[in-house]
């Protein structure tokens, strides 16, 4: 009976998120930004040429915000709550 009871708590524990929504959008702003003009910077650095530099800048930056929303939506069709 132990057991039984120690993973249903267990399987409750997975359903649940790791931190809150507003600060996962937060943290993967922070990332996508600075990922973004860490490429841009690099590539305006190394080719002198400030319009491939926004390009790669951007296209970097929205994949990261392409990986997260796509795996959100990967989880709702997947990862739906199991019927009681």
């Amino acid at each position: 009976m132990g057991k039984e009871k120690n993973n249903k708590h267990e399987k409750e524990n997975q359903r649940k998120p790791w931190i809150p929504w507003k600060t996962g959008l937060m943290a993967i702003t922070v990332v996508s930004v600075s990922l973004a003009l860490w490429v841009g910077w690099q590539v305006i650095v190394t080719e002198d040429n400030i319009g491939k530099g926004i390009l790669w800048g951007l296209i970097f930056g929205g994949s990261t915000w392409l990986v997260f929303f796509g795996m959100n939506y990967f989880h709702s069709l997947f990862g739906k709550k199991p019927e009681k």
